[in-house]
């Protein structure tokens, strides 16, 4: 009997073990697969998520150079198109170096075009013209496209940030083209620095000058001789034709002459400076006058 019961007894505790979870070959198998489809998607998901991320990139990318490229391709398209619209030097008048400042008037009939009080604002192909050549004439190391504010708004008054003067163009009633305060500008405010914008021509006898006004088409040419001026950058330093080609050269004078509401509000602060400084407070959207006076001319001085 005891025999029996523990015989019964094992077989009981026999009955109570769990039964073999050993998995099947097919149950691995699907295991297997379900690991390999997780992995699947996992790389999946990240390979969509890199593209994404390139895709933003590339986009943002686009957005930051799209207005660079933009303004690359129009340039080098005013590049091509300006260069048949320039007068070889072959072209230009017989003994043209000998010409004087009053003979280059004469010859491109300026009298004219200086009295047409309704010329339309320079354009941006206008300023490319004139700068690339520049460029091509007078200095080739010369580079424009730094300045990321156009010339048709000025230059950026402060390097390396993209703020142009305060002032805009505009027609002026009686007086043609001029420039006008953007803002409201204070009395011995800065308003106009020409070291920044001014270009000079070498030499002090303007030949590179006159070849780049007889180069151009004849209305820039005629604005040319309304727009450049003489001067002396230092003490002791040679007269210097000067200019700049950007919408500061419109900048229009006053003085007793032009007869009453015609007084200058702003002036160099000497005679070889290119900063203008306001004279008195100036309201916004009031016309800003300079005294051309206050560079001294004789073109005999720089052989014109």
């Amino acid at each position: 009997m005891a025999a029996r019961k523990r015989n019964a007894s094992a077989r009981s505790s026999d009955s109570n073990k769990p039964a073999n979870t050993k998995p099947s070959k097919t149950s691995r198998a699907a295991a297997n697969q379900n690991a390999q489809n997780n992995h699947n998607d996992a790389k999946s998901t990240a390979a969509t998520a890199s593209r994404i991320m390139n895709i933003v990139v590339s986009l943002f990318m686009i957005a930051m150079i799209n207005p660079l490229i933009f303004y690359a391709l129009h340039y080098l398209q005013s590049y091509n198109n300006f260069q048949h619209k320039l007068t070889h030097k072959r072209d230009f008048p017989y003994e043209w170096e000998t010409y004087t400042y009053n003979d280059i008037r004469e010859y491109f009939n300026c009298r004219q075009r200086s009295k047409d009080l309704d010329k339309p604002l320079p354009t941006l192909d206008d300023w490319n013209l004139l700068r690339q050549a520049y460029t091509l004439i007078v200095d080739s190391a010369k580079k424009w496209k730094n300045d990321p504010v156009p010339p048709t708004e000025g230059y950026s008054f402060e390097q390396g940030k993209a703020v142009p003067p305060p002032y805009y163009a505009m027609q002026s009633e009686g007086k043609g083209r001029g420039l006008f305060a953007s803002r409201d500008i204070k009395k011995g405010e800065l308003v106009h620095n020409g070291e920044i914008s001014d270009i000079v021509f070498p030499g002090y006898d303007a030949i590179k000058w006159k070849e780049f006004v007889f180069s151009l088409p004849r209305d820039f040419a005629c604005d040319c001789t309304d727009w450049h001026w003489m001067q002396m950058k230092h003490e002791g330093d040679d007269y210097h034709m000067v200019a700049a080609l950007d919408i500061s050269v419109l900048m229009n004078s006053g003085g007793e002459e032009f007869g009453p509401g015609r007084t200058p509000n702003v002036l160099p602060e000497d005679k070889y400076s290119g900063k203008q400084f306001a004279l008195r407070d100036i309201v916004k959207d009031e016309e800003i006058l300079t005294d051309y006076d206050a560079y001294w001319t004789d073109w005999s001085e720089v052989g014109l």
